[in-house]
C-alpha cells in the first residue's frame, strides 16, 4: 500500500451514472474475474497493491464546483470500502463533500464497512447503495471478500436504516453457478433490497482479466462463459418474478428545478 497524490478523481462516464470517482487505485479484495486490471494497465499483480489517493476528497470537492449536477458512482475500478478505507476514510470524506455539494450518489461495494457511514448516507437527498455478489463467492475467486451471508446482512441493515439498496448479481459465470439463485433472490427481497442488476462474465476486451482468471482457476475461460445469453434470460426472469423494482425506475434521478427571476420571487 502506498500513498499518492492525485490531480483529478471525478470523471464522466456513460450509463445511468454521470460521473465516477475512484479514490483508490487497485483493490486488495483481489477478485480474479475483475475487469479493472484490464483497464488500469498496471504491471503489479492485481490484489497485491493499493494506491491511496490521499488528497482525493479535497480534489473531488473542488471538481464538484465546476460540473453540472449528476449521479456520482463510487466506484468503477476499485471497491470504495476495501480494507484501506478503514484507515484512510477517503470514501467517507468524499461522501461529506458530495453531501455538501448536493450531488446524488450511487455506491457499489462488497464490504460491510459501508455500515460505518450510515450517518452520512442518511443525510444524502438521493443515494443508492449496492452490494455485489458473484456466482463464484468462494475464497479462490474472491480472496478478500466477506461471505455472502455478511453481505446480505449488510443490505438488511442499510434497508432498515431507510437507505435504498440494490444488488449487482455479477459476474455470473454460466459454467460455474455456485449460488442457489432463486433462494438468494428471495433472501434479498426479505432483506429489503429494491433492485437487482445481473451481469455475465465477459473477457472480450479484458485480456489481463482473462489471464488472471485462467491462472488462478486452472480453467479455460471459453469453457465457462458459454451459454451466457440463456443464463441471463433465466436470471432476469427470476428477478422479475421475485418482484424487484425495474432498474430504470430505481436509478432514475432528476435534477432539481431551479426557479429564477420573477417565478422564484413569486414562490418565495
Amino acid at each position: 500500500m502506498r500513498e499518492v497524490p492525485c490531480r483529478s478523481v471525478l470523471h464522466e462516464m456513460d450509463g445511468p451514472n454521470e460521473y465516477t470517482a475512484n479514490l483508490y487505485r487497485g483493490c486488495s479484495h483481489g477478485c480474479v474475474y475483475c475487469y479493472a486490471p484490464s483497464l488500469i494497465h498496471d504491471e503489479r499483480r492485481w490484489g497485491g497493491f493499493v494506491d491511496v489517493k490521499v488528497n482525493g476528497p479535497e480534489v473531488l470537492s473542488r471538481e464538484l464546483r465546476k460540473v453540472r449536477k449528476g449521479v456520482v458512482f463510487l466506484s468503477s475500478a476499485s471497491d470504495p470500502y476495501q480494507p484501506a478505507e478503514a484507515k484512510y476514510k477517503l470514501t467517507r470524506r468524499a461522501l461529506v463533500a458530495l453531501l455538501n455539494a448536493g450531488f446524488p450518489v450511487a455506491i457499489l461495494t462488497r464490504s460491510p464497512l459501508v455500515l460505518r457511514d450510515i450517518d452520512v448516507l442518511r443525510k444524502l437527498s438521493w443515494v443508492r447503495v449496492g452490494v455485489s455478489i458473484s456466482s463464484v463467492p468462494g475464497r479462490l475467486y474472491e480472496p478478500g471478500v466477506a461471505p455472502v451471508s455478511r453481505r446480505v446482512e449488510t443490505l438488511r441493515r442499510l434497508s432498515d436504516a431507510g437507505i435504498k439498496t440494490w444488488v449487482s448479481l455479477a459476474p455470473l459465470v454460466p459454467g460455474m453457478m455456485g449460488l442457489e439463485v432463486p433462494g438468494l433472490l428471495r433472501e434479498l427481497r426479505s432483506a429489503g433490497v429494491s433492485a437487482v442488476a445481473a451481469g455475465i462474465l465477459r473477457f472480450r476486451g479484458y485480456e489481463r482479466s482473462r489471464e488472471l482468471f485462467e491462472e488462478v482457476s486452472g480453467l479455460d475461460s471459453d469453457d465457462v462463459v458459454g451459454g451466457g445469453a440463456q443464463t441471463m434470460e433465466w436470471v432476469r426472469r427470476l428477478v422479475r418474478e421475485t418482484g424487484f423494482e425495474p432498474l430504470e425506475r430505481f436509478f432514475e434521478w432528476q435534477p432539481p428545478v431551479v426557479e429564477t427571476g420573477v417565478q422564484a420571487s413569486l414562490l418565495a
